[in-house]
Parts: C-alpha cells; structure tokens; sequence
C-alpha cells in the first residue's frame, strides 16, 4: 500500500478508572492503530478509519477525556518509520499465531500417538482451526503494509489443515477397521 497521508488521534483521559484506559487501548488495538507518542495513535487515511478514530473520541469525550483526530502527511523518514512499527505490530501477532499452529500441530501428534481416532477429536480439531483461520483473517484486517510474517502465517495455516485432513483419514480408517 502506498501511504502519503495518515490520520492520527491524540487524547487523554483521567487516570481513575484504569478499565477506561485500557478499554481504549483495546479498541486501538483491535483496528490496527500503532501508538507513535503517548497517547498519540496513527493509521493510514481512509474513510473507514477516519470514522472509527472519531468514534474512539467519542467514546473518550463520554469517559470525561479529550481527543484530537488529525489527518497528517509525513516525510519520507518518518513513513519509513511508521510502516516499520505497523509491521513489527502486525508481525507479534503473526508470531503468536505460528506458535498456536505449532501448539495445534503437537495436539494432532499426540492424539496420533495415542490412538485417540475419534469422531469428537476431529471436531474439536476442526474448531481449533476455525479458530486460527478467523483470527488470522481478523490480523490481515489490520495488516495494511503486508508485515514480512503474513506468508508465514498463511503457510502455517494451510499445513494445519493438511495435518488435519491426515488426522482426519486415520480416524476413518480406524473406524473401518473397527
């Protein structure tokens, strides 16, 4: 994505309760937003954000805060700079997702090992993988640059489906056999 203009959101809030915070530190999270100063958070300028920013001061202004939402340009260095916090952010969560495919293929191993071929370990296993799938498409959402760990994810996921699929025919042929 080639990114010239960028909408930011400045606020503050009183320090009691923290659960307000933290609800808007969420909220920026969950869109996708990078904090670049305190309480200063950035995205690239699009109508969708534009309008989600303002409903995060909105939120701020009922919670007795103040907010500031302004589209900005930057230099060149300092897009460099944001693009590289949007994909360290994007690539945490990559990361996280990887180490759950990896979790996910250790469960298929020991069920495997065990002998568990049951029709309840392929549906539990099938929503483990609904799971992966959903929360990685919830992190493509947010990922406008293409973090360098998007491929990766991707890969993973298609090798916990194929995993999956094994496990799935070594419960049918067990339950054949039977």
């Amino acid at each position: 994505m080639e990114q010239n203009e960028w909408i930011t959101i400045s606020y503050t809030l009183p320090r009691e309760p923290s659960r307000v915070r933290v609800s808007m530190w969420r909220k920026l999270k969950k869109i996708g937003a990078v904090n670049i100063q305190q309480s200063m958070w950035i995205l690239p300028l699009t109508e969708e954000n534009y309008n989600m920013f303002n409903l995060i001061k909105d939120d701020v202004a009922q919670n007795s805060g103040e907010a500031f939402v302004m589209k900005s340009s930057v230099d060149q260095d300092s897009k460099k700079a944001i693009i590289e916090r949007f994909n360290m952010a994007r690539d945490e969560e990559y990361m996280e997702l990887i180490e759950q495919c990896d979790d996910f293929f250790e469960e298929i191993d020991k069920e495997i090992a065990r002998e568990n071929f049951s029709f309840a370990e392929i549906e539990e296993n099938e929503e483990e993988l609904r799971k992966l799938n959903e929360w990685y498409e919830k992190i493509i959402a947010r990922d406008f640059f293409e973090a360098p760990l998007r491929e990766k994810s991707k890969e993973m996921l298609l090798k916990c489906a194929e995993d999956l699929e094994r496990f799935c025919d070594k419960v049918y042929d067990f339950t054949e056999k039977a």
